[in-house]
């Protein structure tokens, strides 16, 4: 009698749970439906890339550098820096400097540098490249403190390239300016891109004016692009198997609607992309790398909860609810 009452209520109790999140699922759906004024997505297909390597088997060394200011330091990079020092794998980015014109208790290892604004990331970008040493690791990623980073999606991509070569990884796009006759190609600095030790190197010994300060523009990444074009440092295509970006300059939940993509504050994009760049949950890789433009802290740690903490059961290993026989 008394395992009847208890099998009852752990029933009721089911039923009560799968009601509850019933009515929250349409209240969401209904509330999404009403703001897009959107009709029924139709059902999407979610191709998989083939994994050309195996993750990272802990050989490859990258360092990251991580743009940042004293106005970001509460809002985001302390946040950022929280998670990428979680001792638990897969850790992003175990060796991470912040470029920054102030110190911080809640961040290590940061550059100090007297460049503040936007219009000086640069000079910060390149003071950063130039403290570090070459030899001290394989890769050189620079990111923002608002980029979300799959460090083991990165290891796996690193596993394609050679890092004794002058090489330079990222989201391709392309500037011009018709005025001056300029085209560059360049990687996008919020997606984060990388150098290797050699490219690294090459940065630091030069003296061409591509790589110094002003710069040919007053946008950092396309700097990047043409100090690296004056140097012959040679780029790779980081796309996956199936020609999806990996370092994607928006967060997933931008990335996933299609509307947006002809929108003017999306339809850059698609114009400088150097290679063809669709919005839609179907274009996006498995494989991705970064996601730019992470900016509330509750969404950054929200994507570390769901890439990283979150573990998935395997096939057969129980489901909740499941009351013993007898």
């Amino acid at each position: 009698m008394i395992w009847r009452r208890r099998r009852t209520c752990l029933s009721g109790l089911f039923l009560l749970t799968l009601s509850f999140v019933s009515v929250v699922l349409v209240f969401r759906i209904s509330s999404h439906t009403q703001q897009d004024k959107a009709e029924a997505l139709p059902w999407k297909v979610f191709p998989r890339s083939s994994r050309r390597t195996p993750l990272g088997d802990g050989t490859t060394r990258v360092t990251c550098l991580v743009v940042t200011s004293p106005g970001h330091h509460e809002d985001r990079a302390r946040h950022q820096g929280a998670a990428w020092r979680d001792p638990r794998p897969p850790t992003p980015c175990p060796k991470t400097y912040f470029l920054s014109s102030a110190a911080h208790p809640d961040l290590p290892n940061v550059i100090l540098s007297n460049y503040t604004g936007y219009e000086d990331l640069w000079g910060k970008v390149l003071h950063g490249l130039r403290a570090v040493n070459p030899a001290s690791a394989h890769w050189f990623l620079k990111a923002d403190d608002d980029t979300f980073l799959l460090y083991p999606h990165l290891l796996d991509l690193l596993g394609d390239f050679d890092s004794s070569a002058p090489l330079f990884l990222g989201l391709p796009l392309v500037f011009k300016d018709e005025n001056r006759s300029l085209r560059v190609e360049y990687m996008s600095g919020g997606a984060g891109y990388v150098l290797s030790s050699p490219a690294v190197r090459l940065l630091q010994k030069t003296l061409l004016q591509e790589c110094h300060l002003p710069g040919l523009t007053s946008y950092e990444d396309v700097n990047m692009g043409a100090c690296m074009a004056a140097l012959g440092v040679k780029t790779g295509d980081t796309r996956d198997s199936l020609g999806r970006a990996r370092f994607l300059p928006y967060p997933p939940w931008v990335l996933i609607r299609e509307d947006l993509q002809h929108q003017p504050g999306y339809a850059w994009l698609q114009r400088m992309s150097k290679f063809p760049f669709s919005f839609g949950i179907e274009h996006m890789s498995d494989r991705v790398v970064s996601f730019h433009e992470v900016r509330d802290p509750r969404d950054f740690y929200a994507l570390q909860y769901l890439t990283s903490d979150l573990k998935v059961l395997p096939e057969g290993a129980g489901s909740p609810f499941t009351l013993p026989e007898g």
